[in-house]
Parts: structure tokens; C-alpha cells; sequence
């Protein structure tokens, strides 16, 4: 057995042991083989096909024949037939990185992390040298941040991969997906080369983290860089400008795909028409709709959550049902949009038939997130005993979502007794969240009940919870401005006050 490196050392102090049944030997891999040779594997889509092609090569002597299996692996897997090429892959004598590095891929994408870890270092014992394209695969077998660090200090060991653009990528991606975004934009800011898929990923880590003001800012970078924009680009900009009501950016956006005659697939019109929804322009968002040439399921959904924001609940229900006309199968996504729709147009019966026709016409299980639009339906129409119903008898546990709906639901009426097993519920589920607090004061407040005020203040300093002032958003030249209660950053605040108060005089006169 040949020794193991430094590296791998460091990496078996994250990850788990290699199996029992690794076989230390060290290989090459013959560089004969004809991919012309093995053409029909292209054709091949079932189980069967493949077989026939393995026993093609097995019974056909070819000095190459560890090149064609390891093709033939490679075929496999991405067909999901992810056991039978571990069996063939088991049959290689001498298997290469090649297909070391197609197992670990396949392992890693079929949620098997572990078989793909120890894969890595089965090939690590028997000598044989990752590429570049090892330490990404390895990363989409890593199910944590601490084996995630473990691969990241075998790419700063190996002199090969500390600078390569590849695996550092997918380190910033990596991160960003665990929500680490700070250790990705550490080792993004140290890059010395950057291409769109890295600053796509940090820009989409941001987005995915609600910080999208810096999303936003990283894009005005990448653009001052002189980097080609992607769609992904723009799928996750107009995702933070949605959130963030920055309609003159995303404006821009638009103008910027019409001029590069960038085709609106399903994803991009969605997000399109999601940007101008939430930024108060639900006719740009109906005109972009009109004009899609394909509308695939996110496409209706994000036209139907537009039309159920704005309050076109009948609107929502036609296109619902246009939706299945024009064949497209609604999926646990639409419901939402739809019974939101419903909530926030007092469709209460509508919502209730639709609720119920999920399961039984769809066969799609409600999720929590369906519930939560069922129960905010019921807050909205004051059917605060029925909302509790509902939450007390769904089969799935309750979160601080759905009791948090009925608590608010309950300071507009000042029920106190439902409000209480709400705020019961939420200390437990929410110990922290300021929020909760400070409605349950409120409505204790409206009741002239100022001991009870007086204990809620008492648990607030004794659990440190310190309220969170509110904030506002407003985008102004392409900038966004955010502003908070007292506060006094921001550069032109002198400014601001001096107009509120004329404001203020005028509208005394």
C-alpha cells in the first residue's frame, strides 16, 4: 500500500474511515481507447440496453477495455442506474480517476455522500492523483460544513488546485449552500481569477440568505468587471430586486434581455414576471405573461402568486383553471398561489373547496406552507375559532408560522383568550422572536390589562430580547436606501429630517 499524503490525513480527520472491503493498487489508465467504439452507449435508455453493451465488452478482447467500462460507468449514472455501475466499476482492475471521479459524482447527486467519500479515499490508498474535476464532485458528497472544510484544505494543500478557478468555484457554491456565506465570500474576495458561474454563485448565496442589497451590489461589481451575464445571472438578480421592490434595476434587467435577445425560457419569464408583481406593477407582470412563448408550470405559478398579491383573486382562479386547460398539471407550488389568492380576496368558500380538492383531484399532500395559506385564509375572514381547528387537528406539527398568523389575527379583534394559547405555543417555538411579544402587549394593552403588559416587559429583559426597530426599503437612481426607526446612518439623514419637518409644516397649514 503506498503511503497516504498530508492531504489525505487532514481529510480523513472530517470524513469517515474508508470501507472494509478497499483494495490498496496503484494504476494508469491506457490512453488507446476510441470513443467511436462505444457509440451506441448515446442510444442506450434502459437497464437492459445498458447490459447488452457491457456484455459486448466483456466477451470482446480490447486492450482498452478498462476505458470502455469506465464509459460504460459513466453512461450508467447518468441514466440514475447508479447499482449497476458500481457493479462494473467493481470489474475494473485497475480503475482510473476517471472513474473514481464519476462514481464519487454519482453518489454525491443520489444523496449517498458517504459511498462517494469513501470512494475518494479507496482512491487516494491506491495512489492514483485527483483531478480537477475530484474536489468538485467531492463537494456534492459532503453532507456538512465540516467535511465541506476537510475537501477545502485539501485544495489549499495541493499546489495544483489552490489558484484553480474550478474547484474554488465550487468551494464559494459549496458554502453558499450551507448558508456560510461569509466563508464564501472570503474565499471569493481571494480569487485570483473569477469567471459568471463564481459570481453567480456568491450573488445567488446572498439572494438565498435575504441579503439582497448585497446581491444586488456584487452584481454591479461583476458587470464593472466586464463578466458575461448568464441566465442564472439574471434569475437570481431579478429574484433580489423582486424582494427588494428595485424596479428601476430590474427594469433594466428587462431592457437588458430584450437588447441581447436572450430567449425568456420558463424560469427567466417567472422571474420577470415575479420582479414586476412585487414591485407593484402587475400590468408589466400580465404583458410579460402574454408575450412567453413557453409557460411552463413556474410560469403560471408566478402569474398566479402576482395576481393573488394584488388582489385579483377571481383573476387568480381563471388563470387556475386556464392553466389546466392548456394541459399544465398544477403542482404544491400553484396551491399556494392559488389559496394565497383566495386569502387575500375573502374567497373563504373558494379556498376551502380548493384546499380540499388537493388531495382528492391532485393527489398533493398538503404541506405546512399550504396549511399556513388555509389558516391565514380563515384570520382573514375573523374565523379565529375555526383557524385554531385547523391548527390544533392537522396531521403535521404546527410552527411558529401558523400560530404567529392566529396570534396577529387576534390582536385586530383583541382575543385574548385564543391569542394566549397562540403566544403559549410561540415561547416555546419562538423564544426570541420580538415580534410575538410585542403583539400579545398590544392586546393585553387594548384590554386595560396592564399587569399582564407589565410581565411581558418583565420576560423581555430577563430573556435579553431586544426589539428590533422597523425598517423601510426605497430604490432611488438605482440605488437602494434602507432606513430605520431613530436611525440616523445614513449619509443625508440631515437632509431627510429637515424636509419631514417641512413636510410636517405643510400639511399642518
Amino acid at each position: 500500500m503506498l503511503k497516504a499524503s498530508a492531504a489525505n490525513s487532514q481529510l480523513t480527520a472530517h470524513l469517515p474511515a474508508p470501507s472494509k472491503d478497499s483494495k490498496p493498487s496503484s494504476t494508469s489508465i491506457s490512453s488507446n481507447y476510441k470513443p467511436n467504439r462505444l457509440r451506441i452507449l448515446k442510444k442506450c435508455s434502459h437497464l437492459i440496453q445498458f447490459k447488452q453493451v457491457h456484455a459486448r465488452i466483456i466477451k470482446t478482447p480490447l486492450q482498452d477495455a478498462d476505458a470502455h467500462l469506465s464509459k460504460l460507468i459513466e453512461a450508467l449514472v447518468g441514466s440514475a442506474n447508479l447499482p449497476y455501475a458500481r457493479l462494473v466499476f467493481e470489474q475494473i482492475i485497475l480503475p482510473s480517476t476517471f472513474a473514481f471521479n464519476i462514481m464519487i459524482k454519482g453518489y454525491g447527486t443520489n444523496n449517498l455522500g458517504c459511498k462517494g467519500i469513501d470512494l475518494y479515499i479507496r482512491m487516494r490508498h491506491q495512489g492514483l492523483e485527483p483531478d480537477k474535476f475530484t474536489y468538485p464532485f467531492l463537494l456534492k458528497a459532503c453532507n456538512g460544513l465540516k467535511q465541506g472544510k476537510g475537501v477545502h484544505s485539501l485544495v489549499v494543500k495541493d499546489k495544483r488546485f489552490s489558484s484553480e478557478i474550478h474547484s474554488l468555484t465550487s468551494l464559494v457554491t459549496f458554502y453558499c449552500s450551507f448558508g456560510d456565506v461569509e466563508s464564501a465570500r472570503l474565499l471569493f474576495d481571494r480569487m485570483p481569477e473569477k469567471n459568471v458561474v463564481t459570481w453567480t454563485g456568491i450573488i445567488a448565496g446572498y439572494v438565498k440568505q435575504k441579503r439582497y442589497k448585497e446581491g444586488i451590489e456584487l452584481f454591479y461589481q461583476m458587470k464593472n468587471h466586464g463578466v458575461e451575464i448568464n441566465e442564472l445571472t439574471l434569475v437570481c438578480v431579478l429574484s433580489a430586486c423582486a424582494n427588494l421592490g428595485a424596479l428601476e434595476i430590474g427594469q433594466w434587467m428587462h431592457e437588458f434581455i430584450d437588447r441581447k435577445k436572450i430567449i425568456l425560457n420558463p424560469k427567466l419569464g417567472a422571474a420577470l414576471i415575479d420582479m414586476y408583481a412585487k414591485c407593484g406593477h402587475i400590468d408589466k407582470a400580465s404583458l410579460v405573461f402574454q408575450t412567453l412563448p413557453c409557460k411552463g408550470v413556474y410560469v403560471w405559478n408566478a402569474m398566479i402568486g402576482g395576481l393573488a398579491m394584488h388582489g385579483y383573486g377571481i383573476e387568480a382562479i381563471d388563470r387556475f383553471r386556464e392553466m389546466q386547460g392548456n394541459g399544465i398539471k398544477p403542482d404544491g407550488i400553484t396551491f399556494i398561489a392559488v389559496l394565497s389568492a383566495c386569502s387575500h380576496s375573502g374567497l373563504v368558500e373558494k379556498g376551502k373547496e380548493i384546499f380540499d380538492s388537493m388531495r382528492k383531484d391532485y393527489q398533493i399532500k398538503p404541506s405546512i406552507k399550504h396549511y399556513g395559506c388555509f389558516v391565514d385564509l380563515l384570520c382573514r375572514a375573523g374565523l379565529l375559532n375555526d383557524a385554531y381547528d385547523v391548527i390544533i387537528n392537522m396531521p403535521l406539527e404546527p410552527n411558529g408560522v401558523l400560530w404567529g398568523t392566529l396570534l396577529n389575527a387576534c390582536a385586530a379583534t383583541a382575543n385574548v383568550e385564543l391569542a394566549e394559547a397562540a403566544m403559549q405555543q410561540l415561547m416555546v417555538l419562538e423564544p426570541f422572536n420580538d415580534a410575538n411579544y410585542v403583539l400579545i402587549s398590544n392586546i393585553y394593552a387594548a384590554k386595560k390589562r396592564w399587569d399582564d403588559v407589565a410581565r411581558i416587559r418583565k420576560i423581555l429583559k430577563d430573556r435579553q430580547i431586544v426589539i428590533k426597530p422597523g425598517h423601510s426599503l426605497i430604490q432611488v437612481d438605482n440605488v437602494v436606501h434602507e432606513f430605520m426607526v431613530g436611525d440616523g446612518r445614513h449619509p443625508r439623514s440631515e437632509e431627510i429630517h429637515d424636509m419631514l419637518e417641512k413636510v410636517a409644516i405643510t400639511l399642518k397649514d
